[in-house]
């Protein structure tokens, strides 16, 4: 459904969201961050197809073919979420730009009242199945919207650039954490994904999905440490069918009185390879 041009100019300049929280978007310490993150993407998807004059996400190849944004890469950081309590008001913002023939960026920042209690910065590419299988994933370029603002491209390209270390393999220190000098595994947990709440309409192990993981390893392998999300870079190369199990690899973690970090690796166990890496850093709760 296309909207007509007045529209698409007003909801392809801005796309804000207006909340007051409750139990759905609440977690234990303050805003839940898969709500979050599960939020973020939505409205990702929207102000694509908002800039592409279109009323909802619904997307197609230059040969017609439905394709779906599968997120890359993301990047949550400025996190205070204990900023939003029950029955409090706040917001999210969006702008978005595309920085590649098939890529798609986003910057939203989440604030309540007068405070920003986040920032979070959405990379994706449009791909579609080219067999029945999702590792038969293929990119489907589907055109995005021009930006004439630099320091939104800056920012697309800043994600754009370490997301492409992270897919070659090579990585970079990020949040204080070294891998290994050999590269060793220092600990691992095997899961197998709800196919009723880990995917999504697409039949994907859903994006936000992958943060789920990396919180059910710390706590199988540290138990319960009662903190917050202060930062998360979540970079993306693949997919699972439902019912495959994945392995969630620890390659690196420090830890002190303030706050601690980790880098985890996700791999499908059925072939070993690899399709996620997730690096948090966490401020601890009193």
């Amino acid at each position: 459904m296309l909207m007509d041009s007045a529209e698409r100019l007003q909801s392809a300049a801005a796309l804000q969201q207006q909340y007051c929280a409750g139990m759905p978007q609440l977690g234990l310490y303050g805003l839940s961050e898969n709500w979050l993150l599960k939020e973020c993407g939505h409205l990702h998807w929207m102000a694509i197809a908002r800039a592409q004059g279109r009323a909802v996400p619904e997307f197609a190849d230059a040969a017609g073919r439905k394709s779906y944004a599968a997120l890359t890469a993301v990047h949550l950081h400025e996190a205070h979420l204990d900023a939003v309590t029950e029955n409090v008001p706040f917001s999210l913002s969006v702008r978005a730009v595309s920085p590649g023939r098939a890529q798609h960026f986003s910057a939203q920042t989440l604030r309540s009242g007068n405070t920003r209690a986040a920032r979070i910065e959405l990379l994706s590419a449009f791909v579609r199945r080219d067999a029945g299988s999702n590792r038969s994933i293929v990119r489907a370029p589907v055109e995005g919207p021009e930006c004439g603002d630099r320091t939104l491209t800056d920012a697309a390209l800043s994600l754009q650039a370490r997301a492409r270390l992270f897919r070659s393999g090579d990585g970079v220190a990020r949040m204080g954490l070294q891998l290994a000098a050999n590269g060793g595994v220092l600990r691992a947990v095997d899961i197998t994904p709800c196919p009723h709440n880990d995917f999504n309409g697409a039949g994907l192990l859903y994006f936000a999905s992958f943060q789920a993981l990396a919180d059910r390893a710390e706590l199988a392998c540290f138990g319960l440490r009662p903190a917050l999300t202060a930062e998360r870079e979540l970079y993306f190369y693949g997919n699972i069918d439902p019912g495959e199990t994945v392995r969630v690899e620890l390659l690196a973690a420090r830890d002190d009185s303030a706050e601690f970090a980790h880098w985890w690796r996700v791999r499908r166990c059925a072939d070993g390879a690899r399709i996620a890496d997730l690096i948090t850093r966490k401020r601890r709760l009193a």
